[in-house]
């Protein structure tokens, strides 16, 4: 089966838009904000959710290491 060219094609964006390209700044803005309410809204419960242990363990695992670093930058000051 031949491939098919699909307009979109990765790294070739000249032909893409999402419709904001003739917005002023301010109606940019306003878009933005309106999509980050609209996002909130969608995905508040999962915020809400706590993390997976594996997720935990990790940012456990890298406060550790972010503090074992600091302790060892004022050692040698």
């Amino acid at each position: 089966m031949p491939k098919r060219h699909h307009p979109y094609v990765a790294g070739s964006h000249e032909a893409w838009s999402v419709g904001s390209n003739r917005l002023t700044a301010a109606g940019q803005a306003a878009v933005l904000k309106d999509l980050g309410l609209q996002l909130q809204r969608t995905y508040q419960n999962i915020l809400k959710e706590p993390a997976p242990d594996r997720i935990k363990e990790l940012l456990e695992r890298l406060e550790r290491i972010r503090h074992q670093d600091e302790v060892e930058e004022e050692e040698e000051l």
